[in-house]
């Protein structure tokens, strides 16, 4: 799906350099310490920052969705319609929801288990909970690459597992490219088809 040769990232000095890999359906995990360009490479690979040498594809929201670390400013609406911002690639000039719609954000929510904040405001949501909600939002996106900073960084460990078990599922069934950073060396241990190691 991707391929990267000798990209340098970072913002007005590179992080990392020479780095080349290929993106292909599975899990991908980027493990390594703060700072080491773990979530630089993901914002570059999303269209948020430009390589400084090399090259990336370009995708568009259709094809890539990205869940960052800090979650989205827009948080005075209900969980339900912030999940359906999800789907705004994929509707009309007025952004009118079609049934398909509702159902990709319904499954979305049911695959996360978010379906009972239907009707929270997000803003009176835990922070774990609005991780959740985040990736739901993304679901509902329905892309081939998914792209998570950090995406268990509030998570109980129930919710840590139960998260590495559903994207490694969802990779190997639906042939998507999942990649994302992560603390968690025995959960990337144990479910990724590949790691990338940053120092």
């Amino acid at each position: 799906m991707l391929v990267a040769n000798s990209l340098s990232i970072g913002y007005r000095r590179p992080i990392v350099q020479n780095l080349s890999f290929e993106l292909q359906s599975g899990l991908t995990c980027l493990i390594g310490p703060n700072g080491s360009g773990k979530s630089t490479l993901l914002k570059t690979i999303a269209g948020l920052l430009k390589p400084l040498a090399g090259a990336l594809p370009t995708f568009d929201a259709k094809t890539i969705a990205f869940v960052p670390a800090n979650f989205p400013a827009e948080t005075n609406i209900r969980v339900f319609d912030f999940v359906a911002l999800g789907r705004s690639p994929h509707t009309n000039a007025f952004g009118k929801l079609e049934q398909k719609d509702i159902d990709k954000i319904n499954s979305a929510m049911e695959q996360t288990e978010t379906t009972h904040f239907a009707k929270f405001r997000v803003s009176s949501l835990s922070d774990g909970e609005k991780q959740r909600v985040a990736l739901a939002r993304a679901l509902a996106q329905d892309t081939k690459i998914l792209l998570m900073d950090e995406p268990t960084a509030f998570l109980d460990h129930s919710h840590r597992v139960k998260l590495f078990e559903f994207l490694k599922k969802k990779a190997s069934e639906e042939g998507i490219a999942v990649m994302l950073s992560t603390h968690e060396l025995n959960f990337a241990e144990q479910y990724a088809d590949k790691i990338l190691e940053f120092k």
